[in-house]
C-alpha cells in the first residue's frame, strides 16, 4: 500500500500548484482579443481625458485608468510630443 506520507506530499503538491495557477491567472493581464496597444503622440491641448474620450467606446474614467495602468504613469501629467501606449478598446 502507499506511504501516507507519500500520499501527503502529493497532496500538499497538488494544493501548491493549484495556488500557484489560481495566482497566475488573477494575475494576468485582459485580454484585448489578440490586439497590439496602439501608440499615440500627445498633441498640444490633449488631456488623458479627451484621449480617453476619443479613443474608448466605455466609460472614459475606465480608459484613463487603463492609460495610466499600461505607461505607468502616477498621475494624469501628460506632455505635448510625449508616446503613450493605448489599450485595445
Amino acid at each position: 500500500m502507499f506511504d501516507i506520507r507519500i500520499l501527503r506530499s502529493v497532496g500538499l503538491l497538488l494544493a501548491i500548484l493549484s495556488l500557484v495557477l489560481v495566482i497566475g491567472l488573477r494575475a494576468a493581464p485582459d485580454s484585448q482579443g489578440g490586439q497590439e496597444p496602439q501608440t499615440y503622440i500627445v498633441q498640444p491641448g490633449d488631456s488623458l481625458w479627451t484621449i480617453a474620450e476619443h479613443t474608448s467606446t466605455g466609460d472614459p474614467r475606465d480608459a484613463v485608468g487603463k492609460i495610466k495602468e499600461l505607461n505607468h504613469l502616477d498621475s494624469s501629467t501628460i506632455q505635448a510630443g510625449q508616446a503613450l501606449l493605448l489599450p485595445a478598446f
